[in-house]
């Protein structure tokens, strides 16, 4: 499944997201892919969004238009890259881990970036978006 936003972005790059089903140990081989995700968002009057700001307005944004699946396992894995013309540059990683009434992410990029969001509460009618949104809004 793809999902789209408008594009507004002065700079020219476009977010992209990718969620997957199951824990990222290297490889996509074991991971069931959910859904992809392009949009930006620029704020006026302030300076621009980080990738994890982004990617919850993105999130926000597309709350309104479009369901995605719901988590089918204990674990989810979501990519935050940058559209560069030529291909995608990774940006991030939430690694979520799920039980059955709340999540909790580690965030995983570059500069060396490791952290943990504090865990949240999920419900049975969450999709994979929803609870994507709420770890990010612990950030």
């Amino acid at each position: 499944m793809s999902l789209g936003t408008k594009t507004m972005t002065s700079e020219g790059t476009v977010l992209t997201i990718a969620a997957y089903d199951g824990k990222y140990t290297g490889s996509l081989d074991s991971l069931a892919h959910l859904f992809d995700l392009e949009g930006s968002v620029v704020p006026y009057g302030r300076p621009p969004f980080s990738a994890l700001e982004e990617a919850l307005k993105v999130l926000e944004l597309c709350a309104d238009k479009y369901s995605t699946p719901r988590a089918a396992g204990k674990h989810l894995t979501v990519f935050v890259g940058r559209g560069t013309g030529t291909g995608v540059k990774p940006v991030l990683r939430l690694d979520i881990g799920i039980d059955e009434r709340h999540a909790v992410a580690t965030i995983v990029g570059e500069p060396p970036l490791y952290a943990h969001t504090a865990t949240v509460d999920v419900n049975d009618d969450d999709d994979v978006a929803a609870i994507v949104r709420k770890v990010l809004t612990q950030l």
